[in-house]
């Protein structure tokens, strides 16, 4: 994993950093008051004047050698401790490059990012200590996720001009129709989750006695956990049904399964809509799954090279060359992990 990180971080920073930048909200400002600020932290990096602190670096790096666990080596410290410079660089930039172009947050956008933030909490007990672990106040919090919505709609703005047109789909469906799109012998269903056993009685006879499916849905939503709309049927293939549904197999089409208890107090039911034998999808199909993807590797490469640029023109000075210089040959391979 790690040999793979050398031979590939520049292109690996560079494709991740936009989603990392955007996502965490929390940054690099929050570590500064933390634990991170305790004696012996010192500036590695400037960026505008702005200090970059060894403790933020570390902070960063002691979250990728937990993720890793023994697969980092003290030889590839320096390598990943530069990583994490130009990440926090480049969301620097991407800061001020979107005060550069005049774009605005608005407060509704960012109480709803800190609404549905909240929300992730049990309780607001919860959230606060979060809050108060992390060093951060409810307005430096604010600030960041402010800063985050503008990075996002900068990004946004990057890659207004991405396109896909009809023969790059037609030929990526050509060379991986048999690889990506063969599809198993399965079924289409429509499929719903009623709270309680009692709702699911109920709504089973209501449907048995020949109630529209979407009607039965719409009048008990509140009985309802999931369930897919009759326009909108899934499909599952015949291996991937799980015991309590091997039923299905069996099913007529435009029949109902039995309720299948699921979860403490979750009832599941089938409507089996069709039998799919094995086959590959045809292009109409699957042409806006694979203009999707498409469209997505364009923005993608254009991110990707809007970030490479702002990294190679940040006028970042380094104040601590030594913790950033990787050993050459293989020393440190079999060395402890850490500084």
């Amino acid at each position: 994993m790690m040999q793979y990180l050398r031979n590939n971080v520049k292109g690996i920073m560079i494709g991740v950093v936009v989603v990392f930048i955007v996502s965490c909200f929390a940054g690099y400002g929050m570590y500064v008051r933390g634990r991170g600020s305790s004696g012996g932290d010192y500036p590695v990096a400037k960026l505008d004047g702005k200090k970059i602190m060894r403790s933020q670096v570390e902070m960063r790096l002691r979250e990728v050698a937990e993720q890793f666990g023994d697969r980092v080596t003290s030889g590839d410290v320096p390598m990943i401790r530069r990583m994490i410079l130009d990440d926090i660089v480049v969301g620097m930039e991407l800061t001020k490059a979107a005060k550069a172009e005049g774009i605005k947050v608005a407060k509704e956008e960012v109480d709803q990012y800190l609404a549905s933030m909240q929300a992730q909490f049990p309780t607001k007990e919860a959230y606060d200590e979060y809050l108060k672990r992390s060093g951060m106040t409810e307005r430096e919090l604010r600030r960041k996720v402010e800063e985050n919505i503008a990075v996002g709609k900068l990004m946004e703005k990057v890659t207004a001009s991405a396109s896909v047109d009809a023969g790059e789909v037609r030929k990526f469906y050509d060379a991986t129709k048999d690889a990506f799109f063969k599809r198993p012998e399965g079924y289409t269903v429509n499929v719903v989750a009623f709270r309680g056993k009692e709702a699911a009685q109920r709504g089973r006879a209501r449907l048995l006695k020949g109630e529209a499916w979407d009607s039965v849905m719409g009048a008990m939503s509140g009985d309802l956990g999931n369930f897919t709309p009759y326009d909108k049927p899934i499909f599952v293939s015949k291996k991937d049904l799980a015991d309590d549904l091997k039923s299905v197999i069996s099913l007529k089409v435009g029949s109902y399964s039995n309720l299948v208890k699921v979860g403490s107090d979750d009832y599941l039911m089938v409507l089996k809509r069709s039998n799919e034998k094995e086959r590959v999808m045809a292009f109409d199909e699957v042409k806006e799954q694979i203009e999707g993807v498409l469209l997505d590797q364009k923005r993608g490469q254009m991110q990707r090279a809007y970030v490479a640029d702002l990294l190679k023109k940040a006028p970042l000075e380094i104040l601590d060359e030594s913790i950033f210089k990787v050993a050459s040959g293989d020393e440190g391979e079999s060395s402890n992990k850490g500084n």
